[in-house]
């Protein structure tokens, strides 16, 4: 449905857009393979990553998969490590989900033309050394790759507190702040925050019931 809406929120902006769509690697590849290369490849990584996966593991099996098709990706602000990661990897653009089509249409044209589009607060955002150390707990113990984003976020909700307050807490908005509890879940596979922090953290955290060794009160030995 995005991939769809997006498309043709495009072409209704801009007739003079051709647009193909995929919904998969394969399916792009495919296309690129059977007619005239695009002037811009529009991936939706976030879309292509499973359950549990790595945006950022997504991302770099993306980097170089379309030739010398210029890339452009988008973000909804879950990764925040992703803006720079994708420059870092050669891809020519960081299309954020907040923007409009008009924007979205001169990003798509910057980067056919041969330039590049990263807004800057973006690019700029993970370098904030303050904003780091504060979102940069200690990764869960369940074994699913967070940002450091996501963790702080998980901390909060392992705290039990609502989205309007980790927004206060981490100067973001309460939207943002739903967004980065939606790919905490999709990561995490879980239905609701609760199984999203028992699954984050549950295998390190000792049963209740388990007995503990070399306990002093042991009983009467019995022969």
């Amino acid at each position: 449905m995005t991939r769809e809406c997006l498309s043709a929120g495009l072409s209704l902006r801009d007739p003079s857009l051709q647009v193909r769509t995929a919904a998969s690697l394969d399916e792009a590849r495919t296309i690129l393979a059977a007619g005239t290369p695009p002037a811009v490849v529009l991936c939706n990584v976030a879309s292509l990553t499973p359950p549990g996966g790595s945006v950022l593991a997504t991302l770099r099996g993306l980097a170089g998969a379309f030739g010398g098709t210029p890339l452009v990706v988008l973000t909804d602000g879950e990764e925040t490590d992703l803006p720079r990661e994708a420059s870092r990897l050669g891809v020519r653009g960081c299309l954020p989900t907040s923007v409009g089509l008009a924007v979205a249409r001169e990003a798509v044209r910057l980067v056919a033309g041969g330039g590049t589009f990263f807004p800057s607060p973006f690019l700029n955002r993970p370098l904030h050394h303050g904003e780091a150390v504060e979102d940069d707990p200690p990764a869960p113990t369940g074994g699913a790759a967070l940002t450091a984003r996501q963790r702080g976020v998980l901390q909060r909700l392992r705290e039990g507190k609502s989205n309007r307050v980790i927004a206060q807490e981490l100067g973001i908005s309460e939207n943002t702040a739903k967004v980065h509890v939606r790919g905490i879940l999709r990561a995490l596979g879980a239905a609701n925050r609760a199984e999203a922090v028992r699954k984050a953290w549950q295998p390190a955290e000792p049963s209740a019931r388990e007995p503990i060794s070399g306990s002093r009160d042991q009983g009467p030995d019995l022969d």
